[in-house]
């Protein structure tokens, strides 16, 4: 495994890497012929998203409508 410096923040980056672990910046394994959603979602939203800060997001997102639906459902059954 060998290790690259990051062209964005010269940080040592592992080259199968898919993001510089420091700054976001894709890696060469986040090229369009091997990247996949974490390099498509990166370069539509103008930025590089992690697959951690996707996860973080969708459970997020699941989470609040999860607590809207029971609140609703709590309000309904008062009346």
């Amino acid at each position: 495994m060998a290790l690259i410096p990051c062209p964005a923040c010269a940080r040592q980056v592992s080259a199968q890497a898919l993001a510089c672990p420091g700054c976001g910046h894709p890696g060469d394994a986040a090229s369009p012929a091997g990247g996949g959603v974490t390099r498509m979602l990166g370069t539509v939203a103008g930025t590089y998203i992690s697959t951690t800060t996707l996860a973080s997001l969708v459970l997020g997102v699941v989470m609040f409508v999860c607590v809207a639906a029971v609140l609703i459902t709590l309000i309904l059954k008062s009346q």
